[in-house]
């Protein structure tokens, strides 16, 4: 008797057949019987003869009560000895799961391959291997292998998604976005894959879009404080202010310690007339939950130089600029800070450090040569003048002049500025050419604003 009271017989101890002994261990695993499924696979496995298949069926139950050391080990062996192909084809796809749980990754590559040598038409295997590839930081091969077996079965939701995820890792934002609607299409539930559209909609800068996404996987998880964050910043982008705030606001409400949450409100206040204390208090938060986030530092730095506390700016500017020295925009501030402290030439270097980094930031491109003509220092701003122009011919020589996400950023240069700097009327011409069409694209781009009305005089048609 057993310990519960029944009759305990886990093997027949007079078969010296390892097929026989297998089998009735394969049906004490499926009884759910751990302990005497094991010692009879064990059993089955020490006896003379015992081949692939044996070690096969002992993996199996090893793996369905949580052995998975002594499964790997199991499949290995039955692998090891003859199989036939659909046995081998499953015991290699098994025992890749096994590898890839215990963070095996080439050994789980390895079997995967194996698996699609057999069947190169099994679609989970392709998936799989996209996991692992994933996994292993080979994102190109990761997004070979999801595709090849989402066009064997499209239905799987879960692989669309995590392509997806591979292309943005990529800097692919459009194909991913087309992936996770993939995965939509194939299960309109899955909140993550919403979340998922509504970033990659972010960084292709469709703010429409991706609040759209982002509301209905808030309908699903609405306690998630990074989806309301999220939501905060496809409202910013939308000139929504307000709704960008309570977003954020919603954020915090339900994780206080939200850093980033902080700096976006912050970002949100400081564009809203009277609120600059509050935006400043956010940004102090920012930095005291998340000191190593330079952007929070700058832009920290702004809120003080905007309360006219210069020095401290200047000091906010300095601690970003240590954590990230490539943070163009925090030279410039801290070249403006430095020139509200009376210290010129300091000011001036700051403002050449973001040019160095961006030739085409030009708000410091602007500040350096105000800075120079202060000094008197007629060379150096010759010289950053004649560098203008020298960018302004290659735009112009590659018909990119004013036109393309990338390369518009000179139109930024304001035509006005042209005409106080010593440059080529051919300069004037360009500038203010980029200009225009730049202004054109943003017209055709806005919505249609309907007619104002009227309200008073003496026809009398107007209300």
């Amino acid at each position: 008797l057993g310990r519960d009271g029944r009759i305990d017989m886990p093997c027949d101890r007079r078969s010296s057949v390892p097929g026989d002994l297998s089998r009735r261990g394969w049906e004490l695993t499926e009884a759910g019987d751990a302990d005497a499924a094991l010692a009879c696979h064990r059993e089955a496995t020490g006896l003379p003869g015992a081949g692939g298949r044996t070690w096969f069926h002992r993996a199996r139950s090893e793996q369905r009560f949580g052995h998975d050391a002594a499964a790997r080990s199991s499949f290995g062996r039955s692998l090891a000895a003859s199989l036939p192909p659909a046995e081998a084809k499953e015991a290699h796809f098994q025992l890749g799961k096994l590898q890839r749980d215990a963070g095996l990754l080439a050994e789980a590559e390895a079997s995967y391959r194996a698996v699609l040598a057999i069947d190169p038409l099994l679609a989970g295997a392709h998936i799989l291997l996209g996991v692992v590839l994933r996994e292993l930081g080979r994102l190109e091969e990761s997004v070979e292998a999801y595709g090849e077996g989402l066009r064997l079965n499209p239905s799987v939701a879960a692989a669309h998604y995590n392509r997806g995820q591979a292309l943005l890792s990529l800097r692919r934002p459009a194909e991913a976005a087309d992936g996770f609607r993939a995965a939509l299409r194939a299960d309109s539930a899955f909140s993550l894959a919403q979340e998922a559209l509504g970033g990659a909609l972010l960084d292709l800068g469709d703010a429409d879009g991706a609040a759209e996404a982002l509301s209905a996987a808030l309908r699903q998880r609405p306690e998630e404080a990074r989806l309301h964050h999220s939501l905060g910043k496809a409202h910013y982008l939308r000139g929504r202010r307000q709704e960008a705030a309570a977003a954020h606001a919603a954020a915090l409400a339900l994780d206080p310690s939200f850093a980033y949450a902080h700096n976006d409100l912050g970002n949100v206040l400081s564009d809203l007339p009277g609120r600059e204390a509050e935006a400043h208090h956010h940004y102090a938060e920012a930095v005291r939950l998340a000191p190593q986030l330079a952007e929070a530092h700058s832009n920290l730095g702004t809120a003080l130089k905007g309360l006219g506390r210069h020095a401290e700016a200047a000091a906010s500017y300095s601690a970003a600029i240590r954590l990230k020295p490539h943070l163009c925009e925090a030279h410039k501030n801290l070249g403006a800070a430095l020139t509200e402290l009376g210290r010129p030439r300091d000011a001036v270097a700051s403002f050449a450090t973001a040019l160095d980094i961006n030739p085409q930031f030009w708000p410091a491109l602007y500040d350096l040569l105000d800075g120079q003509q202060f000094l008197c220092d007629w060379r150096g701003r010759e010289a950053r003048l004649r560098e203008l122009e020298r960018h302004l011919d290659e735009w112009h020589s590659r018909g990119r002049l004013g036109a393309g996400p990338t390369e518009r950023l000179h139109a930024g240069l304001a035509p006005f500025h042209t005409l106080v700097w010593p440059v080529s009327d051919k300069t004037r011409r360009r500038v203010a050419l980029s200009r225009a069409r730049r202004d054109v694209e943003a017209a055709e781009a806005a919505p249609l604003v309907p007619p104002l009305r009227w309200g008073g005089g003496g026809g009398g048609g107007g209300h």
